[in-house]
């Protein structure tokens, strides 16, 4: 089996008093973009920690290459936008969020770094302006490109970015050029936007 496939088998995440999702199932194979229509808010985000192994399951099963140790999950997804989670904080210049995820990416992340990767995509000017206030598709495919720059991803999950407006085909072709590169990519948006997206998405989903 690839070691970058995502098999979802009648998933259930406990919530606080019926389960936040229920019945998910799912094949995401590498080198393709798979989105998972989900509910937004808290089914969406207890996907996205039980895709990553951070939280139980009360039903099904979740592997990666075959693998269904939380710690191996883990180590091979990286949460991408997971509200509050690994979502930045709406008041951040861009500046400081390119510098957390490249630190959480283990790279280089001085104010030299960050001028240099900022002036390599051409968004010097854009440095200081507060992340809310930057168009919804270039924070995404920010996020999406610095979240897979971790050296043991193989898998990046992104939660929820029509939760943000805009055009879903931008981040959908942000999420596409990322599969591209040969990386497994779990979009998670809610069932109407999903549809919207079929028959351009891999494979159908259930939720």
């Amino acid at each position: 089996m690839n070691e970058r496939q995502v098999i979802a088998r009648d998933v259930s995440v406990q919530g606080t008093h019926e389960p936040f999702v229920s019945g998910v199932g799912f094949v995401a194979p590498p080198g393709e973009v798979t989105v998972v229509g989900v509910d937004p808010g808290a089914a969406q985000t207890a996907l996205a920690l039980a895709i990553g192994g951070r939280v139980d399951l009360i039903g099904g099963s979740i592997s990666i290459g075959g693998s269904s140790h939380r710690s191996h999950l883990q180590l091979r997804t990286r949460l991408v936008d997971v509200p509050d989670v690994t979502a930045p904080e709406d008041s951040l210049p861009l500046r400081a969020v390119v510098a957390e995820e490249l630190a959480l990416a283990e790279r280089p992340s001085s104010r030299r770094d960050v001028a240099a990767f900022l002036a390599d995509r051409e968004l010097t000017a854009l440095a200081a302006r507060r992340w809310e206030s930057l168009r919804s598709g270039l924070r995404t495919r920010l996020l999406l490109e610095l979240g897979s720059w971790h050296p043991q991803v193989r898998v990046v999950v992104l939660a929820g970015p029509d939760r943000h407006g805009g055009d879903p085909r931008e981040w959908f072709e942000a999420a596409s050029a990322l599969a591209d590169s040969g990386l497994t990519v779990v979009v998670l948006c809610s069932p109407a936007v999903a549809d919207t997206l079929h028959p351009v998405t891999s494979d159908r989903v259930s939720a």
